[in-house]
């Protein structure tokens, strides 16, 4: 074995020998960065990569990297197909959950139990359940991009069984809660919004990226094609929505089409008025020089709206949760709510919304009884 090696230090952070290719028979020089170790351990490292040799068992590039730098590179392979705020989320998860305990470990050398050791420390540390999950389905991502790109074995985070989240209860919205914020916007810059909002089930990034020529006033629909983010990195950008089940059309009711067409009246009689300091980037909810309307700040909007009325805490989200629960309680199909939200599939509604529809197989099942059993 030792004959394979040209020259080793244990000293230095690397170990060099020669490998033979499996093409021409010839030998080529490889260096293996080990880090700095203690002679014995180096010499345990010699062996390993000597054994795997005779065993026709070469390690593939990137594979001898720590965790640490394997991640890191990930991370920056994957910026660009990433939205902005769920890289800025993997990128602080790595950072502060992953690198502190696992991060010089070396890639091929990962095991089941590192992981689990990721997630105890996290707990140890205060983190939620849920968020253990989100650093689970985070390194399931980063390990199964290893096992096709890096050749690594197997992806090891599919071992281990993911943390599991006490499910959530959404708080009950009944109609006159909503009409309740419908009536406290009238007259205010999120009037149309709200409204909007209530009886589409549209995200908050939705609403404030959709453009007029998205909406059809004369079919009486919309189509969803982006959504507004705002971060400390990138600020507010335009981005492709959620997910690809997020592109969708969404009918609009008479009543929404009159209120957008006297909203599109007023917005384009201010347009005139401000000429050529109007910003036209045809947005339906727009600042009022037409630039777009950051998140955050709709945010703080309606949350003093809403506290202004006595729902303190209740956010712009939770009106897509009542869209959702008042049209399941109203017996629309799972099917059609889940078109109607942009949901990957119906086992997400029905997984998120399922309260929302007790009551309704009992009532089915009286209606039958009835028309059968009864003269």
């Amino acid at each position: 074995m030792g004959s394979r090696w040209s020259s080793f230090c244990h000293t230095g952070q690397y170990l060099r020998y020669d490998e033979p290719t499996s093409l021409n028979g010839k030998r080529k020089q490889r260096n293996v960065r080990i880090g700095r170790m203690s002679k014995s351990n180096a010499e345990a490292r010699k062996r390993e990569i000597l054994r795997n040799l005779d065993e026709g068992v070469s390690e593939a590039p990137g594979l001898s990297n720590s965790v640490g730098q394997f991640l890191a590179a990930w991370l920056e392979a994957r910026q660009h197909s990433l939205a902005a705020t769920t890289f800025i989320r993997y990128k602080h998860m790595v950072e502060r959950d992953v690198i502190p305990v696992v991060g010089k470990v070396r890639l091929s050398k990962v095991q089941a139990e590192h992981i689990e050791q990721v997630y105890e420390v996290a707990r140890k540390r205060g983190l939620s359940e849920r968020s253990c999950l989100h650093i689970h389905r985070m390194l399931h991502k980063a390990f199964g991009d290893a096992v096709r790109k890096k050749g690594l074995a197997k992806n090891v985070v599919a071992l281990v069984e993911a943390p599991r989240p006490e499910v959530r209860e959404l708080v009950s919205v009944s109609r006159d809660r909503v009409r309740l914020l419908i009536e406290a916007a009238h007259g205010t810059r999120l009037e149309v919004a709200v409204a909007v909002s209530a009886v589409t089930g549209l995200r908050r990034g939705e609403v404030l990226a959709l453009r007029w020529r998205n909406v059809d006033l004369k079919k009486g629909s919309l189509f969803v094609a982006e959504s507004l983010e705002q971060t400390r990195q990138y600020g507010v950008r335009f981005k492709c929505p959620k997910s690809k089940s997020s592109k969708r059309f969404v009918p609009l009711s008479p009543e929404c089409v009159e209120l957008l067409r006297l909203h599109k009246t007023a917005q384009d009689a201010a347009k005139r008025d401000a000429g050529v300091y109007y910003d036209d980037q045809d947005i339906v909810f727009s600042n009022p020089d037409g630039s777009p309307w950051p998140p955050d700040t709709f945010t703080v909007m309606f949350s003093k709206l809403a506290a202004s009325v006595g729902l303190k805490g209740f956010r712009f989200h939770d009106i897509r949760h009542a869209f959702a629960s008042l049209t399941l309680a109203d017996g629309v199909s799972v099917k059609e709510v889940q078109t109607l939200m942009g949901h990957s599939s119906p086992m997400v509604t029905l997984s998120v919304y399922a309260r929302s529809m007790e009551g309704l197989g009992r009532e089915a099942v009286n209606d039958l009884s009835r028309s059968l059993l009864t003269g």
